[in-house]
């Protein structure tokens, strides 16, 4: 059974995953690695599980439209009041970061 600071860090690192997914990288989007890797990893915040979706559901990788189509998705799917602005905040993460955030989750 994973501790309460392994749980902690876990959190962290997804939302930081999922900030790389709303805004990308300077080197590209790590959408596809993302999809490949984490569609069958059990998040530990229930909330993040969605977000996930909900971003890979949106057809572009671009960021402003992610911000724009988000809030109305996730309140579809019985989450009105989310703030995403966290997820907008700047990660500092190259592709090759990412990713390596992506594989540590599963």
């Amino acid at each position: 059974m994973a501790s309460r600071l392994e749980t902690q860090h876990s959190v962290e690192v997804e939302r930081s995953v999922l900030r790389t997914l709303c805004q990308g990288t300077p080197q590209g989007s790590v959408r596809a690695t993302a999809r490949d890797i984490l569609r069958t990893y059990r998040w530990r915040e229930p909330l993040h599980h969605v977000i996930f979706e909900v971003i890979l559901s949106i057809p572009t990788e671009v960021p402003e439209v992610i911000r724009t189509q988000l809030p109305a998705r996730l309140t579809r799917r019985g989450f009105p009041d989310v703030d995403i602005e966290d997820l907008f905040k700047p990660h500092g993460l190259s592709k090759e970061e990412a990713e390596h955030l992506i594989r540590r989750l599963p």
